[in-house]
């Protein structure tokens, strides 16, 4: 029987299944693993080396072919630390690979203070073999195709989704959270609403694979937009009254549809990168005061 500690292994069909981490919080992700028929496509290669060896073993166990290729739905760790275990070409948004290059010999040094708790062990960047623009690739297997689409940007410069027709199923990465709060910090508050007026198009009547929590269907996508538009509606509301702080503005804005989901205080964050958004600057340009927002979102108390 396969096993595994840390995930949920859930059957899609016969060709798909997706590996969902039983926590979802912070760098604890899922995974997409799929039988194209000579190899076995790998979607996002979790946050250590033990875990990308899990995913290997899952697979064997499963008697899928031999990994041969990876999907990196977006350049962070918890998706992207792990494309070294397995050797094979890695695809990834131009955008993301533009994060990858600024980040390769940072890796995950600076994480390991703030997350004690996690094995940041053999966790390092490897630059993609394939880069795809904003039209995105179609991967074709044993089972039809898999169209790669660029809905960017939103949760980071360069997010992907795997949307497969034949499977009435979407691999959204992190464009879509499950009863874990979304973070925005690294992207773009109003960008995200965009790409989820398109994504709830795209997976009509579909599973939703997530980057983060259990699969869902189009109802969390409408949950997670009312979310961070009413964080967009109250951050330019607030600016407007004066307010800059963003534990203030988070704290009257409240994270109403989401009360009831992990990591709430994540909104300070969302507000921070809102407050950016309105400030003009690039989705992704590199937020200097994260110690100080770390400390306000320890704050918040809604």
């Amino acid at each position: 029987m396969v096993k595994c500690n840390w995930c949920s292994i859930e059957k899609i069909n016969e060709s798909i299944y997706a590996l969902i981490d039983k926590d979802g919080g912070w760098f604890l992700s899922n995974t997409g693993i799929i039988n194209m028929g000579s190899y076995t496509l790998v979607i996002d290669t979790q946050y250590n080396e033990s875990r990308a060896k899990d995913i290997i073993n899952i697979i064997n166990d499963l008697g899928f072919p031999k990994v041969g290729l990876i999907l990196n739905t977006h350049p962070h760790g918890d998706h992207a630390w792990g494309n070294h275990v397995f050797n094979v070409p890695s695809i990834m948004h131009k955008n993301a690979n533009n994060v990858v290059e600024a980040s390769i010999n940072i890796g995950a040094k600076i994480y390991e203070q703030f997350f004690p708790n996690l094995d940041f062990k053999g966790s390092k960047y490897t630059l993609p073999d394939i880069i795809v623009g904003d039209e995105g690739i179609v991967l074709k297997s044993k089972d039809g195709e898999i169209n790669v689409k660029y809905l960017g940007p939103a949760h980071t410069p360069g997010d992907l989704i795997a949307d497969i027709d034949w499977a009435n199923t979407v691999f959204a990465g992190d464009l879509v959270f499950n009863e874990v709060t979304p973070l925005a910090i690294d992207g773009t508050v109003l960008g995200w609403i965009n790409a989820l007026d398109k994504l709830e198009i795209i997976a009509d009547n579909k599973k939703i694979v997530g980057g983060h929590g259990g699969i869902a269907d189009k109802n969390v996508i409408k949950l997670i937009k009312e979310y961070l538009q009413n964080i967009a509606n109250g951050t330019k509301e607030s600016l407007s009254l004066g307010i800059y702080d963003p534990l203030a503005i988070a704290e009257r804005i409240g994270t109403k549809p989401l009360d009831n989901w992990k990591l709430k205080e994540r909104i300070v964050l969302n507000v921070a990168r809102a407050i950016m958004d309105y400030q003009n600057k690039k989705p992704g340009e590199i937020v200097t005061n994260l110690p100080e927002l770390a400390f306000k979102m320890a704050k918040f108390s809604l």
